[in-house]
């Protein structure tokens, strides 16, 4: 395997409020050899495709929770009204022993009440709106296995608390190992992309498919002292021998000061596959109007960077 020097210019590509996607451009070939950065290849005696269908049955997904934020003047029967539900029902579901002293700000799970004894069929239930993209299987050294890919929201709204489980088959459509982890970031944004990792410290010799779900995901309802306020400007990426770097400013475009600010790099290789992700803290984050410099190293797993992503959530002071 060689590597090479690589230099590329980047042209940005806005993304929604706090993050960017840059496309490299195409680099010229040297006239002696083709310029290629891959470093780890997936394990040469494994073939892995998407397993459709899923040989064994996936956890059922659960319809998407509701939660309701009581308000001043809030009662248990209003709410239970609101939703078309009993009291009884709202009552066990969030373990209320007194009906009477809703605390203001409490958050109250809306639960989905059985109307099966009815007689009404019983629905299939709605998949999670997320979808796992851009996956991609790389070896390391010690002989551990990380599978990288990102989840893109789709569900109309900021969610939170994102898992991750990615299960691999022979080909027979026998289980051989499954892990699971949670996204990079603590908020998805709207129509957002955050990736994640999941290492096999002990992965099958080879494997012929794999499948890829989202086990948990819940629509944020409280932003706390989390910080959106943050965009990326004047960025700019390049590959230097093995290392992608990434440098630029966070803005703080809100009226509150920023207590913390995380950049959080993504690269892809030209199948869309995610081949690495790196988060920086920065040492100085930028008050209300103001910026702050960034930089942000990185290795690939493999493959030539070809895009970039790039987004920063911070914490704001109270």
């Amino acid at each position: 395997m060689r590597i090479l020097f690589v230099s590329l210019f980047v042209t940005a590509l806005l993304l929604c409020g706090c993050g960017q996607v840059i496309t490299m451009s195409t680099p010229t070939p040297a006239a002696t050899a083709p310029v290629n950065l891959t470093t780890v290849t997936p394990r040469p005696t494994s073939t892995p495709a998407p397993s459709t269908p899923a040989p064994t049955s996936p956890p059922t997904p659960t319809p998407t929770p509701v939660i309701y934020v009581v308000q001043a003047g809030d009662t248990l029967i209003d709410i239970a009204n609101q939703y078309g539900i009993s009291a009884e029902a709202l009552q066990e579901a969030n373990a209320i022993l007194d009906p009477r002293r809703l605390q203001l700000g409490q958050e109250l799970v809306i639960p989905h009440e059985d109307h099966s004894s009815e007689g009404t069929p019983t629905s299939t239930p709605t998949p999670l709106p997320f979808e796992v993209k851009g996956l991609g299987f790389y070896e390391t050294p010690a002989g551990s296995l990380w599978c990288l890919g990102e989840v893109e929201n789709t569900s109309g709204r900021a969610i939170e608390r994102v898992q991750v489980e990615v299960s691999l088959y022979d080909g027979e459509d026998k289980v051989l190992a499954t892990e699971s982890a949670f996204v990079a970031l603590g908020i998805v944004p709207q129509g957002g992309k955050v990736p994640f990792a999941i290492l096999f410290a002990n992965p099958p010799v080879s494997f012929a498919k794999y499948q890829a779900i989202t086990l948990s995901g819940d629509p944020m309802t409280f932003l706390g002292d989390r910080y959106l306020d943050l965009t990326i400007t004047e960025q700019q990426g390049e590959s230097e021998r093995h290392y992608f770097t990434v440098g630029g400013l966070v803005e703080n475009t809100g009226q509150a000061d920023a207590e913390t600010a995380t950049v959080l790099v993504t690269v892809y290789d030209a199948q869309g596959r995610v081949t690495g992700f790196r988060q920086a803290d920065l040492e100085n984050p930028p008050a209300a109007g103001e910026s702050s410099p960034f930089q942000v190293n990185l290795l690939p797993f493999g493959g030539t960077v070809v895009t970039y992503a790039v987004q920063v959530q911070g914490t704001r002071l109270e």
